[in-house]
């Protein structure tokens, strides 16, 4: 009991702090303007997130988000502008998830069937799918105008309310109904706890740990499309630093890399801090090249603190 009230309130604590801090870096920071922005920012970094800890919770991790991402939107971009299917917004709208599940299921064939490390498998993918990114469209640009793609990452509601954030929520339901009410969630925790047990059990480990994968990557694939419409356009280096930033808001948010631990609610605040210390580092006129050193800090922090929190009180 005692390590479930660690989990739950450090991240809380952490979050509120951050408040305070930005608040007293900058007088508008709890603007409405601000808040929107906060929120769109937070909307395609968190999706990722779930889908990670998720994976996570396996015992198991994703490197191939951030480029799987590029090449989602570039593929779904060619799709929307080149392919027979051109000016198809259904079209485009389910290449995204589509080609992310490809993804995954390819990173779940890899660690499930042959056996593959998580690590090694997604490092792979990665380089593959930094390589098709390039390939599609020979690299270049596509833009996306369709005022229709472009109310999912820039339009709001009541004028407040960013839509793509509305879309994370969604995400969000859909991952805590998984984890809490379905036998993939029971099982995906069950792979991170013991493995062994399941395959004991009867379980067909391998076909719920590439559904897992799968998952991941339908939320790396909402990702894109919250992202490329947002920014009214598909480029190759559009992913950014997501995948360090959502791996972080997974750690920070409790999930255990050794596997069997993990909550959407723990991602979802995750995100929002890794986010706000984005903010505070440019409150703070820290250059963009020492951003990531900082990151990296926060993640060797989190996870000094699991394996601190494991060694004292167990999985």
């Amino acid at each position: 009991m005692k390590k479930i009230n660690i989990q739950a309130i450090m991240p809380l604590v952490l979050l509120l702090v951050l408040f305070v801090v930005l608040s007293a870096l900058n007088s508008n920071f709890l603007s409405a303007s601000t808040m929107m922005n906060l929120m769109q920012q937070v909307s395609a970094v968190g999706t990722v997130a779930i889908g990670g800890m998720m994976v996570i919770i396996t015992g198991g991790i994703d490197f191939s988000a951030g480029y799987g991402l590029a090449m989602t939107g570039m593929a779904a971009a060619w799709i929307f502008t080149h392919s027979v299917f051109r000016g198809s917004v259904v079209a485009m709208l389910v290449t995204f998830p589509l080609v992310g599940a490809l993804i995954g299921l390819a990173n779940g064939f890899l660690t499930a069937k042959l056996k593959i490390l998580p690590f090694i498998a997604t490092l792979a993918m990665m380089s593959i799918t930094q390589g098709l990114t390039m390939f599609i469209n020979g690299g270049t640009m596509m833009m996306i105008r369709d005022p229709r793609l472009l109310m999912i990452g820039q339009g709001r509601i009541a004028d407040f309310l960013p839509v793509s954030f509305l879309v994370y929520l969604g995400v969000c339901a859909a991952a805590a109904f998984i984890l809490r009410r379905t036998k993939l969630g029971v099982y995906n925790y069950a792979m991170g706890g013991s493995e062994q047990a399941l395959w004991y059990a009867g379980i067909n480990v391998q076909a719920y740990k590439m559904l897992v994968y799968a998952a991941a990557g339908v939320c790396t694939g909402i990702a894109s499309l919250l992202t490329v419409t947002q920014i009214a356009m598909a480029t190759p280096n559009i992913a950014g630093s997501i995948l360090i930033d959502s791996i972080a808001a997974s750690c920070i948010g409790g999930a255990s890399l050794s596997g069997g631990r993990g909550s959407v609610f723990g991602a979802f605040m995750g995100t929002m801090i890794i986010v706000l210390i984005g903010t505070a580092l440019t409150y703070l006129s820290v250059p963009a090249e020492m951003r990531g050193v900082f990151k990296g800090v926060v993640i060797l922090l989190a996870v000094a603190l699991d394996a601190v929190i494991t060694l004292r009180y167990g999985k």
